[in-house]
Order: structure tokens, then C-alpha cells, then sequence
């Protein structure tokens, strides 16, 4: 097989043909390879060789050693950053996760036999040839993931290789080789092995693919959320539904997926949010996910009436940008079909809101204190906002005649209940 060099490979031809013209071998490797096999965009470049590291840094004048203990130098060449890799074996793993130690060697074949798939097997060469010891450009032909060699042995090596395996299903629209997922089903025990961190980066990367719907679906079939280092309670909701999950897709916003997966999940906020902790999110991406996903809450507790205070407090409090996250997700699930309010007309109410915040209210604390006649105290807060949303909801026009006229009525209404 021969096939033309896209130009992100193109861009690094003088990296191989350097290493090449000083009597090394120098390849391309790894999801540059597969992704131009398969046609797709060409994203990070990668290159291997039979070179040492010392030997690549005294070739190239800009070099970075970012991943020396394992063989990796990085070379800046016109701007761009490539990382060059000497052939390794690596020794026993670790913790099921990392090797303890690498040896360098000479063998391309050998090196390539330490990867994970097939597909992320092959090496292209500056030629556009392709060295395929283990049949990648095959599997790819017949739309296959499998594990190079043992199945069993490459998930005992490293356990997030299972989530790695899903990711790829997804994202390429593959199906698992029968030994690859007998062996994913069967280790996925090791998943116990591996940080939270690392699993939350899989998921983000399958929610943000081309198509999130199949990733969850082969993800529940896995199983593997339910080996966790920390037990996540979302799995108690979760079951394999391809009919599930809406139009994820449709949303550009890798939050907004979460958001819309974990609420077709039927997941409650609560859940949700204890789960996204124990994945280690960051606190300001999983308030927004939990912000989402309350809104949604509230907004079906709010169905049995007109919703124009609820929404009016829900926009003050979480502010306009969540509410337009919470529009466009809950149209991505179809949740309007389990509930009477009109998405389009919430739309319309939140971009016609007069005010929103206490600072635009024709109002303050001091005044408000004065026309009562009332020291100054919790009451004042809560009667400011009751007002703000008064005029939010259109109940209340912005004058503060107006407004301080209502709060009388209000607090003789209250003194009466006494």
C-alpha cells in the first residue's frame, strides 16, 4: 500500500528525511497514520526511529526533552512541535497501567507490537509506504477494533486501554473484534487500577466524537463505569438503550452533551453531581453540567402553571448564559415533549427580560428602609428581590414610586398575617 503524505505529514518530511540521511530509520506512527489510511483529518504528528535520544538531539538544533526517561524528544521545526520516540520494548507494567522501564531497540516491528489496536499499529514511511505487521490497514478495511497480539495481555498492560477501545467503536463507527471485547468484559475488573482523572478524560473525548449516542451505548454495554476506582452512583441509572440519548450530537458544547446524556439518563442532579466530583471535574465546568441539569428540575416542577416567576428567578439567579445552555439542551433531548411549558416562548421571555439583576432595579436597600419605615434587615434583601422579580416577570413596571408603592402593600399584607 502507498498513499499520499497529507500536508501536516508533508510539513514534517524534513524531520524523517534528517534522521534517514544520517543513517537512521524514521517513520511516522500512530493516529497520523490511521487517520490517513482511513481519510480522515491528520491531527498530531508523531514519529518514530532508531535512533536514541542523544543521538536526535544532536541533530537538531531546537529540541525539547519533554519525555527523555522514555525515549521521547521534542524537535520545533518551523513553528511546529513533533515528538520523536527511539523504538522501545517496554518492561512489566505497573499498577496495570505504566511500564516500569523501557529498553531501546532497533526493530520497527518491535516497536510497533508494544501498541494497543491494530489500527494504531502501522508505520508510514516519507515514500508513502506502509509497514502493516499486524494487519491494521485489514481491520480497517473490515471496520474492526483489535487488540495487537493478546487481547488479554494488552488490557492486563494497561487497563484504560478498555475505555480507549470503546472510544474508538464510537468515534470510527467500528465493531470490536470477538477476542478484543471478550477480553474487555473479562478484565474490566482492572479498571479499579486506573485515576479518575484519566477516565474522565476518555469520556470527555467520547462525548465530544462524532457520534456520543454510540459511545454510550457501547460504554453502558461495557460495563466498565461500574469497575471504577471510586464507585460512581450514576451507574444505578444506566442501562444499553440505543434509543436513548436524543440529539446529543447536535450540540457543539461538550458541557451541554454531559448535561443532555446524563438527563436522558433520567439521572438526578444530585447523582449527577456527586458522580462528576468523584470524576474530578472542575468545579466550574460541573456547576454548569448540575446548573443544566437542575434548571431542567425545576422546570418540570413548574409545569402545572404559567413557569413566568420560575423562569424570572431562574435567570436572575444562574444568569442568561446557563439559561440559553438549558434551552439548547433541553431542545437537543426533546424534553418539551414531557412537559406543557414552550421552549420557544421561554426563548422569547428571556431575551425580552427588562431587568436582571439588583443593580438595575430603580431601587435600593437605603431607600426601601426609609418609605417603610423599618430598620434595616434580612427583610430587605428578600423584599428586593421580589421585586426584581416583579419587573423581570413583567409584573411590575421599573419605577421606584411604583416599586416602593408595591412594598408597602406587601408588608401591610404581611403584618396583617401576623
Amino acid at each position: 500500500m502507498k498513499l499520499s503524505l497529507p500536508k501536516p505529514l508533508e510539513a514534517a518530511v524534513p524531520i524523517v528525511s534528517r534522521l534517514e540521511e544520517s543513517g537512521y530509520e524514521a517513520v511516522f506512527v500512530g493516529g497520523a497514520v490511521r487517520d490517513t489510511v482511513i481519510g480522515r483529518p491528520v491531527k498530531d504528528v508523531d514519529i518514530a526511529t532508531s535512533a536514541r535520544p542523544e543521538q536526535v538531539m544532536a541533530l537538531f538544533p531546537k529540541c525539547i526533552p519533554t519525555g527523555l526517561r522514555h525515549g521521547t524528544i521534542t524537535i520545533v521545526h518551523e513553528g511546529e512541535t513533533y515528538e520523536v520516540t527511539t523504538y522501545r520494548q517496554e518492561s512489566a507494567y505497573e499498577d496495570y497501567r505504566k511500564p516500569s522501564g523501557v529498553a531501546y531497540i532497533t526493530s520497527l516491528e518491535g516497536d510497533l507490537l508494544r501498541r494497543d489496536f491494530t489500527i494504531n499499529a502501522m508505520a508510514l514511511r516519507n515514500d508513502g509506504s506502509v509497514f502493516d505487521p499486524f494487519n491494521g490497514a485489514g481491520d480497517i478495511e473490515r471496520r474492526c477494533i483489535r487488540c495487537v497480539g493478546d487481547a488479554d495481555a494488552r488490557f492486563q498492560e494497561d487497563a484504560l486501554r478498555m475505555m480507549r477501545a470503546v472510544r474508538f467503536i464510537a468515534v470510527y463507527g467500528y465493531q470490536p473484534a470477538v477476542s478484543t471485547w471478550k477480553a474487555l468484559r473479562k478484565h474490566r475488573e482492572l479498571m479499579r487500577h486506573i485515576a479518575m482523572e484519566r477516565v474522565q478524560a476518555e469520556l470527555d473525548k467520547m462525548l465530544a466524537g462524532s457520534d456520543p449516542r454510540r459511545a454510550l451505548v457501547w460504554l453502558h454495554a461495557s460495563g466498565l463505569l461500574h469497575k471504577m476506582k471510586e464507585p460512581l452512583p450514576l451507574t444505578e441509572y444506566m442501562r444499553v438503550d440505543s434509543t436513548r440519548y436524543g440529539l446529543v450530537e447536535q450540540l457543539a458544547d461538550l458541557d451541554c452533551r454531559w448535561a443532555a446524556a446524563l438527563l436522558d439518563s433520567a439521572i438526578p442532579s444530585a447523582i449527577a453531581d456527586e458522580s462528576l466530583r468523584l470524576l474530578k471535574l472542575s468545579n466550574n465546568r460541573r456547576l454548569r453540567i448540575i446548573g443544566i441539569m437542575r434548571m431542567h428540575e425545576e422546570a418540570l416542577a413548574a409545569a402545572n402553571n404559567e413557569g413566568a416567576d420560575w423562569w424570572a428567578e431562574t435567570v436572575i439567579r444562574d444568569g442568561k448564559q446557563l439559561a440559553e445552555d438549558w434551552l439548547l439542551v433541553e431542545s437537543a433531548i426533546h424534553a418539551s415533549a414531557v412537559t406543557p411549558i414552550d421552549l420557544k416562548i421561554l426563548k422569547a421571555q428571556l431575551n425580552e427580560f427588562p431587568i436582571l439583576t439588583l443593580k438595575q432595579l430603580d431601587m435600593n436597600g437605603r431607600v426601601l428602609a426609609q418609605r417603610l419605615r423599618k430598620p434595616a434587615g434580612p427583610w430587605v434583601s428578600r423584599c428586593l428581590h421580589r421585586l426584581l422579580v416583579s419587573v423581570a416577570g413583567g409584573k411590575l413596571v421599573n419605577e421606584r414610586e411604583k416599586l416602593l408603592m408595591q412594598a408597602e402593600l406587601w408588608d401591610k399584607e404581611d403584618k396583617s398575617d401576623e
